[in-house]
């Protein structure tokens, strides 16, 4: 068996086990596309689940339920075939393409397409494999809503207790069936409730196969070389989604993606010795905790050659939370300037993290910044270029908040959401402020408190 598929297979193992345990909801995997997937998930593990757990039923969907039913009649004559070594055998009255059951047992499988209805006693393993046909429909709106309305009001409740959905796609489009689900349970506090495999057709750091960065998933039929060409003829978009399993916004985007890609660029712990540290807040309107703009909150440390070391926290806050994030970052960092943007209501805010902070005891060297017009923003992030392009921005690494913060980078301009990119470009303007205070610029508004 290729390595990347032994490592796929344990995966399915370990999360049918732990599914089982009531302790995982899903399985979402993703590889290049003919790295053989559908194989494993689609037509061999249906066969051997229903071959040990006879009394357990199986649906499969996928883009079409022509395609669908096409798995579900392989996975099916793989268990006529071998069915004597579980002591199981197909029932002969019941062993269409699109639904087949065990004789004298409980089980059986049932395929459909994605967006249709499935019927039956629901399922102890849901297989999703392929939602996705063509770039038409990743790239569609409307399409990717319907199949978000399908998953939640049908697919996801035909799961039984214990067990288990996998997931297993191409990735077209951030916000893909995966993205969404991914999203959703980091929302609800639930990501511990669903497992990854992500496998890109070539290697990047901390690669989960071991793997030496650029060296081939399935070299014995797709070498590095052969990978490369294919490269050379797709656009990075495509590249990215299709290949490396990492689908970017739509657009084109400002900085090359290699420049978040070192290893080195990531740190664990801060710089011992250093010339400034500041922390920068891009505060949402605190109407829309759930949904809304983040509220955005940019460590940043610059060491004495002038690298910039920078964690960060970003959330869908309420207004009182944002204050009490920032006590609580302020008490923790010990930061030498506080700066939060004052445009419009911001104004009132900044007022009110310096006033809770001295009711706490806790120094807040709080400046307003004065952002201008929205229109300017962009401009302010391209800021960051000159530090993002000679590798002098390091992030801190087993960091969600700095994790999202690259995301955000890696998306800009055509990203939904720039409050990191706001808030690392706020903290670099008021960490070259306090260094060289003579030289104010104009964006600064006023200082709330020295």
């Amino acid at each position: 068996m290729a390595r990347h598929l032994a490592c796929l297979d344990q995966a399915l193992l370990d999360a049918i086990d732990e599914a089982a345990a009531r302790k995982l909801d899903g399985l979402l995997v993703s590889m290049p596309p003919q790295h053989g997937k559908s194989e494993l998930c689609s037509k061999l593990l249906p066969a051997w689940y229903l071959g040990t757990y006879p009394d357990r039923r199986v649906v499969l969907t996928s883009y079409e339920a022509d395609f669908a039913s096409t798995w579900s009649r392989k996975a099916r004559d793989l268990l006529e075939q071998h069915g004597d070594l579980f002591g199981v055998r197909v029932s002969k009255e019941s062993s269409a393409a699109h639904r087949w059951d065990l004789a004298g047992r409980q089980g059986g499988m049932s395929a459909a397409g994605v967006g249709g209805p499935i019927t039956g006693r629901g399922a102890h393993l849901l297989i999703v494999d392929d939602p996705v046909k063509n770039d038409d429909e990743a790239r569609s709106p409307t399409f990717r809503e319907n199949q978000w309305e399908w998953w939640q009001s049908v697919a996801s409740t035909r799961l039984r207790p214990g067990g288990l959905a996998v997931v297993v796609q191409t990735r077209w489009h951030r916000d893909d069936l995966s993205g969404r689900i991914l999203e959703q349970a980091k929302r609800s506090g639930q990501s511990h409730r669903w497992r990854v495999v992500r496998l890109p057709a070539l290697a990047e750091a901390d690669d989960p196969l071991g793997r030496s960065p650029g060296e081939a998933l399935w070299p014995e039929v797709f070498s590095a070389e052969h990978l490369e060409r294919v490269r050379a003829t797709k656009s990075t978009y495509y590249w990215r989604a299709l290949y490396q399993q990492d689908p970017q916004a739509e657009g084109g985007t400002e900085w090359p993606d290699e420049w978040f890609r070192d290893p080195q660029l990531w740190f664990d712990e801060w710089p011992g010795s250093w010339r400034v540290r500041v922390i920068a807040l891009d505060p949402s309107k605190g109407k829309d905790a759930k949904h809304g703009d983040f509220s955005a909150f940019v460590m940043l440390v610059v060491d004495l050659e002038g690298n910039l070391w920078v964690d960060a926290d970003l959330r869908r806050i309420d207004t009182a939370t944002i204050v009490e994030s920032a006590i609580e970052h302020q008490r923790a960092f010990q930061a030498d300037g506080f700066g939060v943007e004052i445009n419009q209501f911001q104004e009132l805010l900044a007022d009110q993290i310096w006033e809770a902070g001295t009711r706490r005891a806790v120094h807040m060297p709080v400046f307003g910044l004065n952002n201008g017009p929205s229109a300017s923003k962009a401009l302010r992030i391209r800021r960051l270029t000159p530090w993002l392009a000679r590798r002098a921005v390091r992030f801190r690494a087993r960091s969600a908040g700095a994790r999202l913060l690259v995301e955000q980078l890696r998306d800009f301009p055509t990203g939904a959401h720039d409050d990191g990119n706001d808030a690392l470009e706020m903290a670099i303007r008021l960490a070259a402020h306090l260094l060289r205070p003579a030289a104010d610029p104009p964006e600064f508004d006023r200082v709330i408190a020295g």
